[in-house]
Formats: structure tokens, C-alpha cells, sequence
């Protein structure tokens, strides 16, 4: 199994990002997107007409936040479930379980809060990564929570699941960043590597992991190959 998380950026590459959509899709089991604005989901839906589309959207002061999760349509989804949607001072977690040939894994796709922008631990940040880890662990089988999670590495809100029995795919891959010179350029004071994370339950065994170097968003997209 093949799973794509990307930070769409709101559309601000569309072209390219449909461009790496149409590319990734013809082995891809599930695109997981944060920043999925509204003006994206025609286009979303349109050139991903094979998937199932699950996506949840919150308003947050001036902002939307926008997070989609598409899925094989030969795959069957058994559950659907969102963290976050009436708290203000968090962000949206999506969480799907998945059955494929006897096998059942859950599967989350998160959008961690923007602000502040240093991506350092707040208590909001720590109360999030503490309700999403309780959360899957009432879950059985093979977990994969992934996504933008507006986290630095060295923080007790990433270190957590790390804790708590996950592998932490960034790490163990040694993955130099998931952002690019989109991001650095519009804050160069403030030059941030990372803010996604992939993290796996040891029932996952992962065949490939890798974060490409592209410019379809300021974030790079995360790559994962799963046996399933």
C-alpha cells in the first residue's frame, strides 16, 4: 500500500500539484491533504475520480482549515471519525480505518495548529498530540498517523508518540527536511526544516519511506510504502 501526505498550500501551485497528483495517482491506495482550501476540492475531485474523498473543514478566526483524505475506491473504508472540529486552539485530525484482504489499519490524517508560528511546544500543542495518541490507542492493529503537524523535532508534542511505541519515520529515515525554498524565502529570519511527520505502531512494516524535493507547496510531499 501506497499513502501520499502533502500540505496543499491552498492551491497556490495548482498546475504543479495537479501535475504531481496525476503522477503519484497511478499507484497511489491514499492521498492524505492538509490545506485543501475550498476553491481545491472541484479540481480535487475531478482528477481523483477513482478515490472516495473525506474531507472536513473548520473556520478558525480569519482562516479555514481545509483537510482531505482520498481513498481507493477498492478499498473499504469501515470507520470515519475527526478529532478537534469545536476547539478553537487546536487543529484537525481525520481518522479512518481501512480493511484490504483480511487486514484492517487505521490510518490519521493531521493538521497540527499553526500558531505560533515557532512550532514549539504550547500546552494546546502537548493537549494535542495527547488526545490524538489516547485516541488511536483505543484502536487495535496497525497505525499510521501522518500529516502537517506545525511541529519542530525537538519538541515534547513530536517526542510523544515516539513514547508512546511509534517510529518516527523522519528520524529513522534521516530526512534533511519537508520544506523548501518556498517557506525559507517568504521568512528567511525564521528558516524551519521540518513540520511533518510520519509515525507508524510496530505492527507496520515499512517497505519505503522518502520525502521528495519538488516546489508544488511549501511543504515536500511524504511518501510511504506499507505491506498490507
Amino acid at each position: 500500500m501506497k499513502i501520499v501526505f502533502l500540505n496543499l498550500y491552498y492551491g497556490e501551485f495548482e498546475k504543479e500539484l495537479i501535475g504531481f497528483i496525476n503522477e503519484q495517482k497511478t499507484n497511489t491506495d491514499v492521498f492524505c491533504f492538509q490545506e485543501s482550501a475550498d476553491k481545491l476540492q472541484p479540481v480535487l475531485v475531478d482528477n481523483l475520480g477513482e478515490y472516495t474523498n473525506f474531507t472536513i473543514h473548520k473556520f478558525i478566526n480569519i482562516d479555514d482549515d481545509f483537510q482531505s483524505t482520498f481513498v481507493r475506491n477498492n478499498l473499504r473504508v469501515s470507520n470515519v471519525n475527526d478529532l478537534f472540529m469545536k476547539e478553537q486552539s487546536l487543529g484537525l485530525e481525520t481518522d479512518i480505518q481501512i480493511e484490504n484482504k483480511q487486514r484492517k489499519l487505521w490510518l490519521g490524517n493531521i493538521q497540527g495548529f499553526a500558531r505560533p508560528g515557532s512550532k514549539l511546544d504550547t500546552p494546546d500543542r502537548i493537549s494535542q498530540s495527547k488526545q490524538v495518541i489516547e485516541r488511536f490507542s483505543q484502536f487495535e492493529g496497525a497505525k499510521i498517523i501522518g500529516g502537517d503537524f506545525n511541529l519542530a523535532p525537538e519538541t515534547l508534542s513530536v517526542t510523544m508518540f515516539e513514547d508512546a511505541g511509534y517510529r518516527n519515520l523522519i528520524s529513522d529515515y534521516m530526512i534533511k527536511t519537508t520544506r523548501n525554498r518556498i517557506i525559507w524565502e517568504k521568512y528567511p529570519e525564521t528558516k524551519q526544516y521540518f513540520a511533518d511527520y510520519v509515525f507508524v505502531s510496530p505492527e507496520v512494516k515499512v517497505t519505503d519511506f522518502k520525502v521528495i524535493e519538488n516546489e508544488i507547496s511549501d511543504h515536500l510531499p511524504m511518501i510511504l510504502e506499507i505491506e498490507i
